[in-house]
């Protein structure tokens, strides 16, 4: 069944934020922008993509540092982005990396960032 996710943007002359179904708010600011909630979404939808498919493998943390370069041309869409992970103390890395790839394959919000960015990842073990 699909789930309707909702926010409310607020932009006033003093402030500019969203807000989420429970009304915890998120400001737009300089450095958090809606870029930055975009690449945060990718991360978060990538992680929690790869946490639903059923797996024995532990690790103590997995970091998604992501980065997007826009395109000067209208629209600026993202033309390149980047997933570096991290992941340390993993017990089991072939099975790691394969839930890593199933996720590239099955996450909803790289999916659609990749109809308009190539999208590269790299991953690291500590």
């Amino acid at each position: 069944m699909a789930r309707e996710r909702k926010i409310t943007a607020h932009f006033t002359t003093s402030r500019r934020y969203f807000e989420n179904e429970l009304g915890t708010e998120f400001d737009f600011t300089s450095s958090t922008g809606p870029y930055e909630y975009l690449l945060g979404a990718l991360s978060g939808c990538f992680y929690l993509t790869l946490l639903s498919f059923p797996h024995e493998a532990r690790w103590k943390s997995m970091d998604i540092a992501v980065s997007g370069i826009k395109r000067d041309e209208v629209p600026t869409t993202l033309k390149h982005t980047e997933l570096r992970i991290t992941v340390t103390d993993a017990d089991n890395r072939e099975e790691v990396l394969s839930l890593i790839e199933r996720a590239k394959a099955e996450c909803s919000v790289y999916a659609t960032i990749s109809k308009v960015s190539e999208i590269e990842t790299s991953v690291e073990f500590v």
